[in-house]
């Protein structure tokens, strides 16, 4: 359900579903690395650039969004956290004059609860910024809240199903089309991910450095890893599959074979 009020210029949004799982569940699902890349919207194209913590009281987000050529700086910080219930994200710096969101988790039944969001927010520039701004956040913000609970209940569903013990898995191509979007479900769903790929300059535990040509990559690191996705390689959304092209793609996508080594 949605409920839209308006406070002067000032208005509340709020979305809420009903979810066949226990409110700690969906309230740890929210708190999990990853959540945050999950309720992301595709066609915002906002990427998060900076965190530090997770979604306690004080952890700040960064976050790029493209508007137009350019794109605006959006940091939250959390607040007004509560164990397994409900936490709040303040806009510090970003488009709306005031942006408070509040995620709640409100048990029902032993295994169901409401997932809420309600957002209070104001429009920039005043009288103008609602004139003209205000029909269209609205629909937007109904458009993606219906997105973020859909990927909830689904990731919640999908978890569910496959319930076991948590597995470690390496992912190359990471950074994808397809990575992006495995790497923070797997972590959603309890399990430990290392990215593989040439990019990352500072290995951490969570991203190695491979050069595929060399055949350099620090096996001893991957000591727990269960499985192994492979996705390095052309780009499979660049270009309509001509033979050709799939020819390409089948020719430039290297094979693990240091992996299989190890």
């Amino acid at each position: 359900s949605i409920r839209e009020e308006h406070l002067m210029a000032e208005r509340v949004f709020t979305k809420r579903s009903d979810l066949s799982h226990p409110a700690a569940r969906v309230f740890a699902w929210h708190a999990s690395p990853g959540a945050l890349e999950r309720l992301i919207p595709p066609w915002s194209r906002a990427s998060v650039v900076a965190r530090h913590g997770g979604i306690e009281a004080g952890a700040r987000v960064e976050l790029r969004m493209p508007v137009g050529p350019m794109s605006v700086r959006w940091l939250a910080e959390h607040r007004n956290y509560v164990e397994g219930r409900e936490f709040t994200d303040v806009q510090v710096d970003g488009p709306f004059a005031l942006w408070e969101h509040t995620h709640r988790v409100i048990p029902t039944g032993e295994r169901t609860c409401t997932l809420e969001d309600s957002i209070r927010y104001r429009l920039p520039a005043g009288f103008l910024g609602n004139a003209v701004g205000a029909s269209f956040v609205r629909a937007e913000l109904a458009r993606t809240f219906a997105y973020r609970h859909r990927v909830t209940a689904q990731d919640l569903d999908a978890h569910a199903r496959c319930a076991s013990t948590a597995a470690g898995v390496a992912v190359t191509g990471a950074s994808g089309l397809v990575g992006s979007v495995l790497v923070p479900f797997l972590r959603c769903g309890g399990h430990r991910v290392v990215e593989i790929g040439r990019s990352y300059s500072a290995p951490s535990a969570d991203q190695l450095r491979w050069d595929p040509v060399r055949g350099e990559l620090d096996t001893a690191a991957l000591e727990g890893i269960d499985a192994v996705v492979h996705l390095a390689g052309d780009n499979i959304a660049a270009g309509r599959w001509s033979d050709a092209r799939k020819r390409s793609i089948v020719e430039r996508r290297p094979r693990p074979n240091v992996l299989a080594r190890n």
